[in-house]
């Protein structure tokens, strides 16, 4: 990782070693149970593998166990990296990685159902409206999910041009995907390099996002949708901090359309700008809204079950790596009561952690008007912050690729160490335990605990860990510097750009 990387040869060929045994793992492993699937076996490798204690989930998790281990050893000891480097001479030391993570074959069947979409799409069939069950393809011993998608049109272009490729090989067609991932994961990291312009640690800030070693396997090697989520959180960030503000709510629908959490972020950006009184950008900005509605309500979501179909209303009473998860395997196993039995009781769990969502929401919401010195960055860090409350305390379906969104707000948000540390340690940790979360078994509750216990510790602990800071992490830089940039956005004037 440039020259403080370099000048420890031995840290980086660990940790390239390392990447390349959880490479192999997870290609050779992935091949092999796309042609065992297609043949119509029982079982393939990955559900062998992956599914309960074995010699490859170990030394998947003890390789990605290491990849963390050298990422956080330079991370916090490193010395600071210069800011004259340019893009191109910050990603050269991440190459081996990024095509590590691309030759890596995608342990989640989600690639399957992505692809299963763009081929219904490229028949005519509209996969809003249509489940997947109903359009047969070479993917259907693959599919998991069988229900309509719960992907925008955003997320639904690059489905379609992967899946050209089917015709010739599925496999192909997974890797074109895998490929535009890969792009536009650079893509986020040279976007976070622009808008870190004047911060004193752009280019280590970058390649901490760079070669995070989660985030490589979430949104490259494992190729989810989230990667393009990012994005346009990157670009809503930069929006706000630029005062921006038709095009921040333009970056939230366009996320929307990729997927549906940005939903949470709409009414914060409009409540921010009814506080300011900035009527005229708001009306611009909400009738921009209206007709991208109006015409997407004409053509691929003409009902009002087809908009529906985003919510993702297929794991409706299902949990997994959550809170709720956890309560469920506590009844399960001190009750001997199945999952089902427990449903009742999950349910209303879901109903007061909501509940508890919705008044912390609430909470954040009135923060422009409680608050006299409220700016764009405040705005930004709240944004982070109900995301994050919403993963852990809402959300009983927890997938370990789904606090990846919270990075892009660690690595921009300014003076909040304690969001930029637990997103860290979130998403680490979540990624430790490599496999399914949703089970019934011992293992599961270890994902559970993995996830929850290390983030929940950091923002409990969080004032001992502040004025632990300094010791800890003498490059603190990384957690807890305020951006030039962000600086003289909040002493400028209130500004009425659009």
């Amino acid at each position: 990782m440039l020259k403080n990387f370099a000048r420890s040869q031995i840290l980086y060929t660990f940790a390239l070693i390392t990447a390349s045994i959880l490479c192999v793992v997870l290609a050779v492993g992935g091949i092999a149970s796309f042609f065992e699937a297609i043949a119509g076996e029982e079982t393939n490798f990955n559900s062998e593998s992956f599914n309960g204690v074995s010699f490859i989930r170990i030394l998947s998790t003890i390789s990605y166990i290491s990849l963390c281990s050298c990422y956080l050893i330079w991370l916090f000891r490193s010395q600071p990296i210069s800011n004259k480097l340019k893009f191109k001479q910050i990603i050269k030391p991440a190459i081996p990685f990024l095509l590590l993570a691309l030759i890596a074959y995608p342990l989640s069947n989600d690639i399957y159902l992505y692809l299963q979409y763009g081929l219904m799409q490229l028949r005519g069939v509209n996969p809003f409206v249509i489940p997947a069950s109903h359009v047969s393809s070479v993917l259907m011993p693959l599919l998991y999910w069988l229900q309509t998608s719960t992907y925008g049109p955003v997320s639904q272009l690059f489905f379609i041009s992967s899946a050209v490729f089917i015709r010739v090989n599925p496999i192909l067609g997974v890797y074109v995907f895998k490929l535009f991932c890969l792009l536009v994961y650079i893509l986020n990291a040279h976007l976070i390099w622009r808008l870190l312009k004047d911060s004193p640690s752009r280019s280590k800030l970058t390649i901490a996002y760079l070669l995070n070693p989660f985030l490589l396997i979430a949104h490259v090697a494992d190729a989810h949708v989230d990667v393009f989520l990012c994005c346009s959180v990157i670009i809503l960030i930069g929006c706000l901090y630029h005062r921006r503000y038709v095009a921040a709510i333009l970056a939230i629908a366009v996320g929307f359309l990729t997927k549906t959490l940005p939903i949470i972020w709409l009414p914060l950006v409009v409540g921010f700008l009814i506080s300011r009184r900035l009527w005229k950008t708001l009306a611009i900005a909400l009738a921009s809204l209206a007709v991208i509605v109006l015409i997407l309500s004409q053509t691929i979501f003409p009902t009002l079950v087809a908009w529906k179909s985003l919510l993702n209303p297929g794991v409706s009473g299902l949990t997994a790596r959550s809170i709720h998860h956890l309560i469920n395997l506590g009844l399960s196993f001190f009750t001997g009561a199945t999952f089902l039995e427990n449903q009742p009781i999950i349910q209303q769990l879901s109903r007061i952690t909501v509940l508890g969502f919705a008044i912390f929401y609430s909470w954040k919401l009135l923060q422009p008007y409680l608050k006299r010195n409220y700016l764009e960055v405040n705005l930004v860090t709240d944004l982070g912050w109900v995301t994050m409350a919403l993963l852990l305390g809402a959300t009983p379906w927890l997938m370990s690729w789904y606090p990846s969104v919270l990075l892009p707000f660690a690595v921009l948000i300014r003076n909040a160490p304690i969001f930029s540390l637990a997103s860290l340690t979130f998403c680490l940790t979540t990624g430790a335990l490599i496999g399914a979360g949703s089970g019934d078994t011992v293992l599961s509750l270890v994902g559970c605990l993995l996830t929850l216990v290390p983030v929940s510790t950091v923002l409990i602990w969080r004032r001992q860990i502040l004025q632990k800071l300094p010791v800890l992490f003498p490059d603190k830089d990384f957690i807890a510097l305020e951006s030039v940039a962000s600086v003289e956005v909040a002493r400028s004037p209130q500004s009425q750009q659009i």
